[in-house]
């Protein structure tokens, strides 16, 4: 009538009520920490789950009785049941803490049944009263499967190495187990000079217009050069601001169709010109100006903006040979591409969500002056790789999706699927 199966942090009560005046089985036993446990079972089920416990146990007693309609209890029968070490203990047995950039990364694989959280702590300066503390990053729940938490700390909390503790906590927020890790040494990153990347172009999508004064509203100064110029901001641009004309914005702009989808496998090449360990890309946006609509961008000066990136993905070439552009891409196997990060975010991400939106402002800030643009901090979106120790030259960027319009999505729009950025910047391992 009753057989118990071991799980993760319990057992499992198999019953079956077959005597027409039982209605419901009751159970009772002392859980590992020493409070007691009632359950009761009824005929809508034929399983019980006997929880808390996280160690192994062996011969836990545990009473069963029946209760007939009337609610009348039977006397009780004694068994034993026993448990297997519950996911709060068995985490620790696959988890690995690692380095990463500027900090650490945790990797924990679980199977069967799983419940309960761990938190992720390092121990570090408290920065309200400047002691040494635990200072907890992450509290999370657990699930099954393989999962990998990366941590990269903030610029007055990175050490030479860490020291990371790690706790496991069950529905009521008891500790089941803490460990430590000594001496985890986080990977520093620093700026790759690009003035010798180039980006490849195998679907000839970069409009390529040089600077010209023969237009009032179409003054080039278009190409992929200037994606590695140094100017992050516009400040080439300012440098030509003149009232009535619309100012060369030295920058890149891609299309029409240059978003890549399912139907449109499109995308651009980074090549680094020789092989780099990547932690982290950015794409920048030049600062809108207050001058003459840039018709190259769309017919109103809040054309460019529709035009931003809000949803990108970074592969790595993996293959033994260089990547060749030339080459028919649709017989590139897509196994020659290893995915390495990805931002997005909802086009319709009110303003001040938009990477664009000066944080400080909170707002679009257009600039008319170059002591203006000077003032201001620059404009990007990050994407962070995911950590991988081998070095790779070529990058394949796929452009998803660009921001809509948050006032007039119908006259300033992007049907074209054009994309725009101003610079781009990579962070590699420091050498």
């Amino acid at each position: 009538m009753f057989v118990f199966n071991p799980v993760e942090g319990g057992a499992i009560l198999h019953y079956k009520l077959s005597d027409p005046s039982i209605n419901k089985v009751r159970v009772q036993y002392t859980d590992e920490f020493g409070s007691p446990v009632y359950k009761i079972g009824d005929y809508s089920v034929d399983t019980l789950l006997l929880d808390g416990f996280n160690s192994a146990q062996s011969d836990v007693p545990v009473k069963i009785s029946f209760l007939d309609r009337n609610g009348k209890q039977s006397e009780d029968k004694i068994l034993k049941f026993n448990t297997l070490p519950s996911n709060l203990y068995t985490f620790f047995d696959n988890v690995q803490v690692t380095p990463y950039w500027e900090g650490f990364q945790v990797t924990y694989e679980l199977q069967g049944l799983a419940n309960g959280s761990a938190t992720v702590s390092f121990i570090g300066e408290n920065p309200n009263t400047h002691a040494v503390d635990t200072l907890t990053l992450e509290n999370f729940q657990l699930e099954s499967g393989k999962f990998t938490k990366a941590y990269t700390l903030d610029a007055s909390q990175q050490q030479s190495s860490y020291t990371i503790v790690i706790t496991t906590e069950d529905n009521k927020q008891r500790i089941a187990k803490k460990v430590v890790w000594k001496g985890i040494t986080g990977i520093e990153r620093e700026i790759l000079p690009n003035k010798d990347f180039e980006l490849l172009d195998p679907f000839n999508k970069s409009n390529e217009k040089a600077y010209t004064t023969t237009t009032r509203y179409n003054p080039g100064a278009l190409g992929k050069q200037y994606l590695f110029d140094g100017d992050t901001k516009g400040t080439r641009s300012a440098e030509r601001y003149a009232s009535g004309w619309a100012t060369p914005p030295y920058t890149f702009l891609a299309g029409p169709n240059a978003l890549h989808t399912a139907e449109n496998n499109v995308y651009f090449v980074l090549d680094l010109k020789r092989p780099a360990m990547l932690g982290e890309m950015r794409f920048y946006a030049k600062y809108p100006d207050g001058y003459a609509t840039n018709q190259d961008f769309g017919s109103s000066a809040s054309s460019y903006l529709v035009l931003l990136p809000c949803a990108i993905k970074v592969y790595a070439w993996t293959d033994a040979n260089d990547y060749n552009p030339q080459a028919n891409q649709a017989t590139i196997p897509a196994s020659n591409w290893k995915l390495m990060g990805t931002y997005a975010q909802d086009p319709n991400a009110k303003l001040t969500d938009r990477w664009y939106c000066n944080k400080a402002k909170q707002q679009v800030v257009t600039v008319k002056t170059i002591t203006d643009l000077n003032a201001l901090a620059p404009l990007y979106v990050s994407v962070p790789f995911t950590f991988d120790t081998n070095e790779y030259r070529y990058y394949k960027i796929e452009f998803e999706t660009t921001y809509r319009d948050l006032y007039s999505p119908v006259n300033i729009n992007n049907n074209n699927n054009m994309v725009s950025c101003h610079e781009i910047e990579v962070y590699a391992k420091k050498e």
